[in-house]
């Protein structure tokens, strides 16, 4: 008799940063440490999309213009400092909310759709409630 595997049901904070100008790769990483715990992937563009200057080096080689972060959301007034300090230095917007997803028994996570948004200034950071499907866009 085999035995089903189920997967995970849950929410995760999904937050996204847009940096005011693409920062170099360590900058970036080094800018994204005020939210330690979490998963980052750096958006950067594809090898082929970067322009290239008349010397033919690349002028965007390794420049990162924005980032996701992901995983459990700890301790929410240590994520809203880390959301005040990133608001007052590199980045231009920041989207961030508790998303739900489905998690496969072997690991393949499917997001669902935002069910709101809320639109804050980026002063108004203490108004990220963190409730479960709201996308809270700080710019």
């Amino acid at each position: 008799m085999s035995e089903t595997r189920k997967g995970v049901r849950g929410f995760d904070l999904d937050l996204h940063v847009a940096f005011s100008r693409p920062l170099p790769r360590a900058e970036a990483l080094s800018a994204l440490l005020v939210l330690e715990g979490l998963r980052v992937d750096l958006y950067q563009p594809h090898p082929q999309a970067i322009r290239r200057t008349e010397a033919g080096a690349s002028d965007l080689a390794g420049e990162v213009p924005s980032a996701r972060l992901t995983g459990p959301l700890g301790d929410p007034e240590l994520v809203r400092s880390g959301l005040r300090a990133l608001l007052g230095g590199p980045a231009r917007t920041v989207e961030v909310g508790l998303r739900g997803y489905l998690r496969s028994a072997e690991g393949q996570t499917e997001w669902m759709p935002w069910r709101k948004n809320a639109v804050l200034r980026r002063t108004q950071v203490e108004g990220v409630a963190f409730t479960e499907g709201v996308k809270y866009i700080l710019e």
